[in-house]
């Protein structure tokens, strides 16, 4: 066959295809669906590139009448070729997850802009393929981080292939004061800096501790003498007159006064000292915070937790661990809460931080909505 009377075959077999996909019922739009699939695949047929996209739209528009068992075997079929249409590639790593994967672990078609698309607004599922694809770029990682979805952030540490910027893991060490979960997998980042892992010896376990002093450069003798004069000051503070205020004080001077900090003194009950901290950090009196903390408008304290600019995940906490500790404040559903929640991620620093400008939002008088 020629290459004239070869194109012009193509070209019927494409035709017939078209008038099939106006048949929608769904027995003949699975067949069309898998005959158009072999025909993408079969390295013995020669379509051209414009043939290819054709039938390729055909899939994008008829494949919502198509099983997801199908699309996904199809995706495994294709994840790994390099002579599919982009369009048809960027179209199922949008799929479901169950059909996405294979393209998102595998599809060398996708480009950093395509990733990070993905990433700004299809699911945590598909966030979390991402984060374990082979060789992802340092944009492509920061998408991730700035996700402050913890499993995709684990997930991306864990991914040793991942190229991350050093800002992206002073971000995530910082972070590991209180999520706990990206400790371990930092520590065991190929090339993690010496500062990130030294400053991590503050906060995590001694078997973590271990891991820095054999697997980094740092001085185990200057990290115990740090460690010993926190504690020192710690105890020396606590026996004098008014512990709790004078300890913030001391923490917040030497620059130790920290979300972290605020989180474990109210992880541990330690109400007061949690109350000052508060106060502290955002510059407020202790009566403010009181006002923020107990009346029953759990709004105010996401205004408050977003002008210390807290991670969402830190503020969520903090939510629960506020309402247990005050057995006078009604408990929120997972409604309500998922509610307070999506208000956390849409609110603005700014808007927070004016709204602790307003002296009758801080004494309780009005709500977060009447500051503006």
């Amino acid at each position: 066959m020629n290459l004239s009377a070869q194109s012009q075959g193509n070209i019927n077999q494409i035709l017939n295809l078209v008038e099939l996909a106006e048949d929608k019922s769904s027995t003949q739009r699975k067949f069309l669906y898998e005959k158009i699939g072999n025909f993408l695949i079969d390295d013995e047929m020669s379509f051209s590139t414009a043939e290819k996209e054709l039938m390729a739209d055909i899939l994008c528009r008829i494949t919502s009448d198509v099983e997801k068992s199908i699309r996904t075997h199809f995706a495994k079929n294709i994840s790994g070729r390099t002579d599919i249409p982009k369009d048809l590639i960027i179209f199922l790593a949008n799929d479901e997850i169950e059909v996405a994967l294979p393209i998102l672990h595998d599809s060398g078609i996708l480009e950093e802009t395509d990733l990070i698309k993905i990433i700004h607004t299809r699911s945590s599922q598909h966030q979390l393929a991402v984060a374990a694809r082979g060789n992802i770029t340092t944009s492509v990682s920061q998408a991730l981080c700035d996700t402050d979805d913890s499993k995709v952030c684990v997930c991306l540490l864990n991914n040793h292939t991942a190229t991350i910027s050093e800002n992206t893991l002073e971000i995530l060490g910082h972070k590991s004061e209180t999520i706990t979960a990206y400790q371990k997998p930092l520590l065991n980042r190929p090339f993690l800096p010496n500062h990130i892992a030294e400053k991590m010896y503050r906060w995590v376990s001694m078997s973590l501790r271990e891991i820095i002093v054999e697997q980094f450069d740092v001085d185990p003798q200057i990290l115990e003498i740090q460690q010993n004069e926190r504690e020192h000051t710690i105890r020396s503070i606590s026996n004098v007159m008014d512990p709790s205020e004078m300890l913030v004080d001391k923490l917040h001077a030497a620059g130790e006064l920290t979300a972290g900090f605020l989180l474990k003194s109210l992880r541990q009950g330690e109400i007061d000292l949690f109350e000052i901290t508060f106060a502290k950090l955002l510059n407020l009196t202790r009566i403010h915070i009181q006002n923020i903390l107990y009346i029953d408008d759990p709004q105010r304290l996401a205004v408050a937790c977003k002008a210390l600019k807290l991670d969402r995940v830190i503020f969520a906490t903090m939510l629960d661990l506020t309402i247990a500790s005050n057995s006078s404040k009604n408990q929120i559903s997972p409604e309500e809460k998922d509610d307070v929640i999506a208000f956390y991620c849409l609110l603005k620093t700014e808007a927070a931080e004016r709204a602790l400008k307003n002296e009758h939002f801080l004494s309780g008088e009005i709500k977060y909505y009447e500051t503006n």
